[in-house]
């Protein structure tokens, strides 16, 4: 178990996996950015409109979930080389939050 937590601790350390998660949530948002119509005014209205919440939803959760993990990564490896405050990653956690706010408050599709 202990060689297990090892392995993750050097994977997470490592600054390619730190960049390779920022990449993979930057286009996720872009996905999410393209979904947007779908719980926006036109989508919001149609008979089908609740399982373009659910859709959307789905899609911005994973978008944050990797935007968190980026984060987390590069502040781990921040801890140990000092390297510079992830920046972007954190402005995608705080847009991706804002986000789901709008959404769950019905604020997207006005």
């Amino acid at each position: 178990m202990e060689a297990m937590s090892f392995q993750f601790g050097k994977l997470f350390k490592n600054s390619v996996t730190g960049s390779v998660l920022a990449v993979a949530a930057g286009l996720s948002f872009f996905f999410t950015c393209m979904l947007l119509p779908l719980v926006g005014r036109a989508g919001s209205s149609v008979p089908y409109a609740d399982e373009n919440q659910r859709s959307f939803l789905l899609v911005l959760g994973f978008t944050l979930l990797l935007s968190v993990l980026a984060t987390w990564v590069k502040m781990l490896r921040r801890s140990e080389d000092q390297s510079p405050l992830p920046w972007w990653s954190f402005g995608l956690c705080v847009v991706c939050v804002l986000l789901f706010i709008l959404q769950l408050t019905g604020l997207l599709a006005i």
